[in-house]
């Protein structure tokens, strides 16, 4: 198996795998890799703007990296991503935008993607559904987006235990489990534009929640009570 190199930030172009750098590349034009293997835990810096932002993923096999790490350079000889499938899931490490309107641009493309694959799952409830919960939470370095579903059945239950006002409003008193898109994509796009993190996110967390509150709720069969919610946790 070969070694885990470091990536070129520039290079002719075309599409590349590790095998296909030397061992010699100039850590400061450059990704360079630390990789933990006995907790699975890549560590690695990427350009943004004019500084560099700390990347960390975990669980990720190592065997799975090296082999189908991909890097894609454009015509100008910039690289434009990096890819690799990780547990036979296509994983983004890092994307290059040209300007502020670019990472604008590509977010929001994504976050309607992300906002549709959770709409999806939304859709395959088919109990009435009482609340319709948007959770989500930015550290600047951990992101998280999902939804959770409330059926009636289950919030006659959350009255009944009735452990404080309003207890059938917060969604972690409901047994349904999370829906969520792609948040590892998320996290590294928003961590690769410039700009603060958090409001990076935030833009995205806007969209997905106005579309979701568009598309999935005349999709699903409501209570005459129904609540969308949606709320930042800690």
């Amino acid at each position: 198996m070969p070694e885990l190199r470091s990536i070129p930030l520039t290079c002719k172009e075309g599409v590349y795998g590790v095998a296909d750098f030397s061992g010699d590349v100039d850590g400061g034009d450059a990704i360079t890799f630390d990789y933990d293997a006995q907790y699975q835990v890549l560590t690695y810096d990427v350009p943004v703007g004019k500084d560099w932002r700390g990347m960390t993923l975990y669980n990720v096999p190592e065997d799975d990296l090296v082999r189908t790490l991909c890097a894609v350079y454009g015509k100008d000889g910039k690289l434009q991503n990096l890819t690799a499938a990780l547990g036979g899931h296509e994983t983004l490490l890092y994307i290059r935008y040209e300007n502020e309107e670019h990472a604008k641009q590509e977010i929001r493309n994504f976050a309607v993607r992300n906002a549709d694959a959770i709409i999806k799952q939304i859709q395959q409830c088919t109990d009435v559904v009482a609340r319709l919960f948007i959770e989500y939470y930015c550290d600047s370095d951990n992101m998280d987006y999902h939804a959770v579903i409330g059926t009636a059945d289950q919030m006659e239950t959350v009255n009944q235990k009735g452990h404080y006002e309003d207890s059938c409003n917060y969604a972690g008193n409901y047994p349904s489990e999370n829906m969520e898109g792609d948040n590892e994509r998320l996290i590294i796009m928003v961590r690769c534009a410039a700009g603060h993190p958090c409001e990076t996110f935030r833009y995205a967390e806007e969209i997905m929640s106005k579309y979701i509150e568009e598309h999935a709720l005349p999709a699903i069969n409501k209570t005459a009570d129904f609540k969308f919610i949606c709320a930042e946790y800690d």
